[in-house]
């Protein structure tokens, strides 16, 4: 009986934050902001879903975008098998949830930079509220 219960409960659906409440702000170099800009949240739980989710928001008059948060909802049982059909990409394997934005229209692109790592900011799990700058710059082809 106990067994048959803890087999049950792996295929219970349980909630998790998939990605935070963002709220981003876009300016060029010299700290304008940037109205119009399309800002591109790009999320995924490598733990517990196989495909990636995006969503674009345009900047608002102060070079503001906000997206809402994103949960999901997957099973022990779900979690575990794409936990391990992730761990096959051995040492470039990424396990549980990621999320990054960028901005980019007329000509100019950016990204939210980790000036202390220099990398792209990559949400992983924690805060539940994220609050970035971007500063764009012209493309060059």
């Amino acid at each position: 009986m106990v067994a048959a219960v803890t087999f049950g409960a792996a295929f219970i659906p349980v909630k998790s934050l998939d990605c935070p409440t963002w709220d981003v702000w876009v300016a060029d170099q010299s700290g304008v902001p940037v109205p119009g800009a399309t800002v591109r949240l790009i999320c995924r739980n490598y733990s517990a879903e196989q495909d990636s989710h995006r969503a674009d928001v345009i900047t608002d008059a102060q070079g503001h975008a906000s997206f809402r948060p994103r949960t999901l909802s997957a099973s022990l049982a779900r979690r575990v098998a794409v936990t391990l059909s992730s761990a096959r990409a051995g040492v470039h394997a990424s396990f549980g949830p990621h999320a990054q934005v960028f901005a980019f229209g007329d000509g100019f692109e950016g990204f939210d930079v980790d000036k202390k790592r220099n990398s792209v900011v990559d949400w992983t799990g924690k805060p539940e509220h994220m609050e970035s700058r971007i500063v764009v710059a012209s493309q060059k082809f």
